[in-house]
């Protein structure tokens, strides 16, 4: 999401953004259906009260490219996931360094294009000779 975007989830009442999108001030007007040009609070609060987001979830637990400030102002609430479990974490880390040594993104991406065919590129190696 962006300011280009956000115009297009003026008439839902929640947005759920990740880490590479913004809500600052340029974002939020949009979003409860406001114009940038007139960014006046009452303005923006009498548009919110008939239509906009009221929400701004994160599936994230970083809220530094929100502008809190501006959201509270427009009456937006902001959540966020306030901490990783820690084995989650883990498992992931396992799971992308089995998916570097093995492979696995290369097999996927052909048997989606419907390519069978075993070559040289799928030969993984295991963790105990190293990456390459």
């Amino acid at each position: 999401m962006d300011a280009k975007t956000a115009a297009l989830a003026a008439d839902h009442e929640a947005v759920c953004i990740f880490v590479n999108d913004t809500a600052d001030a340029e974002v939020c007007v949009p979003l409860v259906g406001g114009d940038l040009t007139d960014t006046s609070i009452f303005k923006v609060l009498e548009i919110l009260s008939e239509q906009g987001v009221k929400f701004i979830t994160l599936r994230c637990a970083g809220f530094n490219n929100v502008d809190l400030k501006k959201a509270k102002e427009l009456g937006i609430k902001v959540a966020r996931v306030p901490a990783y479990s820690p084995e989650s974490v883990a498992e992931f880390a396992v799971g992308m360094i089995m998916t570097v040594t093995r492979k696995y993104h290369k097999a996927y991406n052909r048997v989606r294009e419907g390519n069978f065919l075993l070559d040289g590129e799928f030969l993984g190696v295991g963790l105990k000779h190293g990456l390459y």
